[in-house]
């Protein structure tokens, strides 16, 4: 790197957006492999890479000093990624819980809510996600049918699915089997 680390946090402090800007493309991949070793997940693990450097951006004039930057950016992709992965445990175990269950009665009400919450999402992920959801069709043929890369399907359904969560919770995906 063309900079020396000690000094970065200043620079950003004092809103250099170049050193920011450099910082950003020497870590970016590096941080993304990172983060992609916990969740598995391409697009999951750039939207937490970027969610840090967003919170650093914003909250470095009020972040106590750090001694090492580079150490404390690896640290919050970690913890990041490690939250990320006990929600999907949390909603694996919610999961298997509705899964035992012999009959499970579709609330009607909470049938509605899902159907509102999926037409908040913008427009792009709307379509997305019901042709994939709803339609049940794979992301390779939406991708086709849109002109657009597998990857931005998956980015998309991924953001669709975390906006869901947010709303609803994670039991909302037992409602969506039964769609």
């Amino acid at each position: 790197m063309g900079f020396d680390m000690e000094n970065v946090l200043q620079a950003i402090r004092r809103r250099e957006q170049g050193v920011f800007k450099q910082l950003f493309e020497s870590y970016f991949k590096k941080m993304t492999l990172f983060a992609e070793y916990f969740l598995l997940d391409r697009g999951e693990a750039e939207d937490i890479v970027q969610e840090v450097f967003i919170d650093l951006w914003n909250n470095a004039p009020t972040l106590p000093e750090v001694s090492n930057l580079k150490s404390y950016l690896f640290t919050q992709v970690r913890n990041r990624s490690l939250n990320v992965e006990d929600n999907y445990k949390q909603w694996l175990l919610e999961a298997q819980a509705y899964a035992e269950i012999p009959e499970v009665e579709i609330d009607q009400d909470m049938l509605k809510k899902v159907y509102d919450v999926i037409e908040e999402l913008p427009d792009q992920s709307k379509i997305i996600f019901k042709r994939c959801v709803l339609d049940g069709k794979k992301y390779k043929e939406v991708a086709e049918e849109m002109n657009i890369s597998v990857n931005t399907v998956n980015t998309q359904m991924s953001r669709a699915y975390k906006f869901i969560r947010s709303r609803l919770g994670a039991s909302f995906l037992i409602l969506l089997s039964v769609i």
